[in-house]
């Protein structure tokens, strides 16, 4: 009680150099408690703007090469990585299809019911020589109705069989969609003859697919849409019955244009770095394809932000530090101006221990009062932004420098003074 009512009656004889500790601890403590929301206000600005802004990528096949060489192992990856918010996949391989009438005008039967008809199959393969009629055209396999602006296009002019709609793309059954000028009706099996060419070897196969949608419109050629994991399935069968027969090579699976957007942006340059990891920027799949990722306006628009964040991160600690040195500073000017004081204590029989304590501890009191006015300031206006441990560290701080101030200060010697006094 007696140190505490010291502390008093030096804060009564000198008020104004109280009163400038209480003030200026209680604007540190301010300031200290509103800057962590300026922090985070940037951070969410900054996460506003990486979510607002839609980065894009594609992957398709060198344009030196004919055939597709995405291979689809690199398609697997991209589709289980979760680094992309969509995904879009595009592969064709060439096919001949016959329109309805002309297909049994020359077999006699009706193509729905001859999928295992040898007979049948082998009539399909010759015409492939002779002018039968049958167009020659693409089979376009999609994961997703989006994939390509001309399905979007012909969206509204699609007619789907009772239980299908544009989701039919995603799965994996054996279905198409293709034009009405063919003759086939939604629900008819449609036979395609499938040539391909796998290395120096030429691979060919029948298959059968379901009409699911048909869309009016003239064609040159034919381009029917089937699904990606379709084509995925029907290669894999291929292989099976390649290597039954004795056959060395197989018709692998490949996609010939992949297009993505990256599910989160704050995450890009991990996402490059994983992409690399996984082999999809590797050098040896960069002579088969080319990536590319347009981040260019992602990153004029976040660069600043960053580097604004950077800089009141980075000066957070340094402010911390600021307010060791002004304690030090403004303990050392009032402790320095009282050592005759100090000398007094001593010849009255107080060590210099007890003497810094006390100089310690009433500079510990006033930045208290301050810390205690500045964080009920701050609760007033802004509860959220209060924080008991900011607070500590604030007086912490200043303690800190107070404590060095004293030290170095209050190491009177009485001879000194009384010479002084002399």
């Amino acid at each position: 009680m007696k140190t505490f009512s010291y502390i008093w009656r030096m804060a009564m004889r000198r008020k104004a150099a109280c009163i400038l500790v209480v003030i200026s601890t209680m604007i540190m403590t301010i300031f200290m408690l509103f800057y962590p929301s300026l922090i985070d206000n940037t951070r969410k600005r900054l996460k506003e703007t990486y979510d607002g802004i839609t980065v894009t990528g594609s992957i398709i096949s060198n344009e030196q090469e004919s055939v597709p060489l995405i291979p689809g192992s690199l398609w697997k990856e991209m589709e289980e990585s979760g680094y992309f918010r969509q995904l879009y996949g595009i592969s064709d391989f060439n096919v001949r299809i016959f329109p309805k009438e002309i297909l049994e005008e020359k077999t006699g039967a009706k193509p729905s019911g001859q999928r295992e008809n040898i007979i049948f199959q082998s009539l399909l393969s010759q015409f492939e020589t002779r002018d039968s009629g049958g167009l020659e055209g693409s089979m376009k396999a999609y994961n997703t109705f989006q994939a390509e602006d001309e399905l979007v296009r012909i969206r509204d002019d699609i007619q789907w069989l009772e239980g299908y709609d544009e989701s039919c793309l995603e799965g994996k059954e054996r279905i198409c969609i293709l034009s009405e000028d063919l003759g086939y009706a939604l629900g008819d099996t449609v036979p395609f003859l499938a040539s391909v060419w796998v290395g120096q070897n030429k691979v060919e196969g029948i298959f059968h697919l379901k009409v699911v949608g048909t869309y009016p419109g003239k064609i040159t050629g034919v381009s029917c849409g089937m699904p990606l994991k379709t084509m995925k399935e029907l290669t894999e069968t291929a292989n099976q019955v390649h290597k039954q027969n004795g056959a060395y090579y197989e018709w692998e699976f490949c996609v010939d244009e992949i297009y993505f957007t990256v599910g989160d942006n704050q995450q890009l340059e991990k996402i490059k770095a994983g992409m690399i990891e996984q082999g999809l920027l590797s050098s040896e799949s960069s002579k088969l394809f080319q990536i590319h990722m347009d981040d260019r306006i992602l990153k004029e628009a976040v660069g600043p932000i960053e580097s604004n964040l950077a800089q009141l991160e980075g000066s957070y600690l340094f402010f911390f530090l600021m307010i060791t040195a002004i304690g030090f500073f403004v303990s050392f000017l009032q402790i320095r101006g009282r050592k005759t004081e100090y000398g007094v204590m001593r010849m009255l029989g107080e060590s210099r221990m007890q003497i810094t304590l006390k100089a310690i501890l009433e500079q510990f009191v006033f930045c208290l009062g301050g810390v205690i006015l500045g964080a009920a300031a701050v609760g007033f206006v802004k509860t959220e932004s209060f924080q008991p441990a900011i607070c500590a560290v604030i007086l912490l701080c200043y303690t800190l420098g107070a404590a060095a101030a004293a030290a170095l200060t209050v190491r009177v010697d009485v001879m000194d003074i009384l010479r002084d006094k002399e």
